[in-house]
């Protein structure tokens, strides 16, 4: 039996009149073992849809039977697919210019490996424990900005030059060692994880945080891919969608299934109650004395309710209200549902404060799992959170290194909310000027952070100031 589930899916989209994107999604060598591509021929020229027929072809050839090991034999097989779409073209004048660009890759569940090969804006995600990593690189002039992070991934998605690429796979002949050309890695593919291949047509519609939402859902693979060709549809369908999906299935490691032997040993069942209940002695002398410990028990639990009322009473309101903040700043493990549903929502109102004339983020008295950092740029200006206060904490206390950054200059202002466990409360550049008001930090190792963006000073002064404003009551008379 496979210990792989596999499911890919193509979609023309709602503008196209073609579809120029294909697919490769198939087991190869082994039931432990898959090949996956998406290809997306470039738009704009006769051919592309021939282009990517080719490099799947080409691709699928080559990799039909086992000859080295897999990163080095997809690195040749994207270079062969190039080479014979370049023939083409020199042979076909019509198809002069067709050219695609695609991510391909070979997953080993046995090994527990993914090896991958990119050219150009298709992309290769992995899905693990409720957090997506995008493991690729966009070879285009917009996709650099955005992994740099000088560009939101709202911005980018909205960028007018966001379809220019840099690198395709047949315009030029290529070798294997030609540098600029290829990109390609390995990386972990571990029990559970899924992986996610796919053109810009998906990218492009739907955010990183709808994407966590719906691979979070309890779906098979086959309507996962649907769903997310669904809502790229419903938000535009500006371009072909293809969406190739990949999930490790293998059970648990025998070292886990050790564990729980040893635990719960098979020579020593725990015995029913009904047989404890039999075999208890008939003196009733114990139970005489567990009667009196429940009621020294229960004497103590009455004295300690009674001492905690009488603190709650006592104490300032302040205290209370530092009481509701620390209730609040409660980390608990969340079910990735539920993480995933937060990022979305919070994505929904991200992209909302976006498209609006103040650009301001306006968040309810809730509690927001950030999975990523929350970016406030010329397009993001203020956020106000609800009353009682928003919470911000991190989805995976092992990545959770800033809740806020700043990279806009000018004035910022934060009011309403509680930001806790992270690493960083807020990073900011020294151009910004932030104004906080009731902005709690709790278990934050650096609340706010300055990064000078200068790497030469001949006559310079860095100073930091923080003015408290008084609050007043009553209007201002002049």
């Amino acid at each position: 039996m496979s210990s792989l589930l596999i499911a890919g899916k193509t979609d023309v989209g709602q503008r196209r009149q073609d579809n120029q994107d294909t697919f490769i999604c198939t087991p190869i060598w082994s039931d432990d073992s898959v090949l996956l591509a998406a290809i997306d021929g470039v738009g704009g020229y006769a051919g592309g849809d021939r282009a990517a027929a080719i490099a799947r072809e080409s691709i699928e050839k080559y990799m039909a039977t086992p000859n080295g090991d897999p990163l080095s034999m997809l690195r040749e097989a994207v270079v062969f697919a190039n080479n014979q779409i370049n023939q083409e073209r020199q042979q076909t004048p019509q198809l002069a210019q067709m050219a695609c660009v695609l991510t391909t890759a070979v997953a080993d569940s046995r090994l527990r490996k993914v090896y991958y090969v990119h050219v150009g804006d298709t992309r290769m995600y992995r899905f693990r424990g409720g957090v997506l990593e995008k493991i690729t690189r966009d070879h285009s002039l917009v996709g650099i900005r955005e992994d740099a992070n000088e560009l939101t991934e709202a911005e980018a998605m909205q960028h007018p030059r966001r379809n220019e690429i840099l690198r395709d796979v047949g315009s030029l002949p290529h070798r294997v060692d030609d540098p600029d050309f290829l990109e390609s890695g390995e990386t972990d593919f571990e029990p559970g994880d899924v992986l996610l291949l796919c053109s810009d047509g998906l990218t492009d519609m739907i955010t990183q945080a709808q994407i966590r939402a719906v691979l979070g859902r309890k779906l098979p693979l086959d309507a996962q891919a649907t769903e997310l060709i669904r809502v790229a549809n419903q938000q535009g369908g500006k371009d072909n969608i293809t969406v190739v999906l990949a999930q490790n299935s293998t059970p648990a490691s025998p070292a886990s299934a050790v564990t729980d032997k040893t635990v719960h040993p098979v020579t020593q069942p725990v015995p029913p109650v009904r047989a404890t209940e039999k075999t208890a002695p008939a003196d009733p002398k114990p139970a005489k004395r567990r009667s009196s410990g429940l009621w020294i028990l229960l004497f103590l639990l009455l004295i300690g309710a009674g001492a905690g009322i009488w603190w709650y009473q006592y104490q300032p309101s302040s205290v209370h209200q530092e009481a509701r903040v620390d209730s609040l700043n409660t980390v608990t493990p969340q079910p990735d549902t539920l993480v995933a549903e937060s990022d979305a929502r919070l994505d929904s109102l991200v992209q909302q404060a976006h498209r609006s004339s103040d650009h301001q983020l306006t968040l309810p008295a809730d509690t927001f799992r950030l999975t990523e950092p929350l970016v406030l740029t010329d397009s993001l200006q203020r956020i106000m959170g609800g009353n009682p206060l928003t919470v911000l904490l991190p989805a995976d206390t092992a990545r959770a290194l800033v809740a806020l950054q700043i990279t806009r200059s000018g004035p910022v202002q934060l009011q309403n909310m509680l930001i806790s466990g992270f690493k960083k409360g807020i990073e900011t550049t020294q151009e910004a000027r932030i104004q906080l008001s009731n902005v709690y930090f709790r278990n934050v190792e650096i609340p706010v952070s300055a990064a000078v963006r200068q790497d030469t000073f001949r006559n310079a002064v860095l100073g930091v100031s923080v003015q408290n404003l008084l609050e007043s009551t009553q209007p201002t008379r002049r």
